[in-house]
């Protein structure tokens, strides 16, 4: 691991929420995305994925379309990462513009910070879904038991170990992990579904069947690797069409959708910081409060 390269990717990261959610109020969908994801690259970074923008019953992936000019409002869970030369920073913060869901936002911090206190080295994984359901029902809460935490590695945003947010699962973890750490709490049942629309995708590491649209996937991989990517940017790239090609992939097995996910029961908030697990606890990369 390039330690300085993720703690720079997590200094890009922290300065770019903070100022995402000072612009969040007088913001439109896309003008928030397009400044969060330029910023990074202004600041010597690159996006490790979209800016995720989901609000109200919207939990993840999110992301504006291309042109979204709706003025940004609700709940907000504002979700980056950041990668210098591959090594990623992942953190997210709720914004409630509307005044109504401080009790949310303060659930899933607190959550966050219950998490942080019990990773260390040789901790079950299941520690973090105990604490973090303990601190949703003190506040008549229900944690997103299908969403969760998940590890870090150079150009891949989900390494394999996943992190609940409920008491279950298998899995240890170990000195020197990177670990992104992400309660999801929601006034409704809990877990969340797919939904319209999808606007984020990732390579899978198949070849496309079609000639042409493996030109298309290669052009794609050179770009973003194994990260995820959003069809705005294939759009501002290379024009409307790009549509089409995304439809053929996903049939051919060359690229994965990932849809807008929602409790349709409730609203939801979300905290996240980016860790370095250490033999006695953590030090956060990302996500400083």
């Amino acid at each position: 691991m390039d330690l300085k390269k993720v703690e720079e990717a997590g200094r890009i990261l922290d300065q770019v929420l903070k100022e995402a959610v000072e612009r969040a109020a007088r913001s439109t969908y896309i003008d928030l995305a397009e400044y969060v994801e330029e910023r990074i690259v202004e600041l010597g970074g690159k996006p490790a994925f979209p800016c995720n923008l989901s609000t109200n019953e919207q939990a993840a992936h999110y992301t504006p379309f291309f042109g979204d000019e709706r003025r940004l409002e609700g709940l907000v869970k504002i979700d980056c990462g950041v990668h210098v030369d591959g090594w990623i920073a992942d953190a997210a913060v709720t914004v409630d513009l509307t005044g109504e869901y401080g009790f949310l936002v303060e659930a899933a911090e607190e959550a966050l910070e219950a998490a942080l206190s019990v990773i260390r080295d040789g901790v079950e994984v299941k520690e973090v879904g105990r604490v973090v359901e303990e601190v949703a029902k003190r506040y008549g809460l229900k944690p997103v038991e299908n969403l969760g935490g998940h590890s870090l590695e150079r150009y891949k945003l989900h390494a394999g170990l996943f992190v609940p947010n409920v008491p279950r699962g298998g899995g240890r973890f170990e000195e020197g992990m990177l670990v992104a750490i992400e309660p999801f709490v929601s006034t409704g049942m809990g877990k969340v579904i797919d939904s319209e629309p999808v606007e984020i995708f990732s390579l899978t590491g198949r070849r496309s069947r079609s000639s042409r649209a493996e030109k298309f996937r290669q052009q794609i991989e050179k770009e973003f690797d194994s990260l995820p990517f959003a069809r705005r940017w294939l759009v501002e790239r290379f024009g409307q069409n790009v549509t089409s090609w995304l439809k053929l992939m996903i049939l051919d097995g060359s690229i994965h959708p990932y849809p807008t996910l929602i409790d349709p029961k409730g609203v939801v908030a979300q905290a996240e910081a980016t860790v370095l697990v250490e033999k006695d606890g953590v030090r956060v990369t990302a996500g400083k409060r």
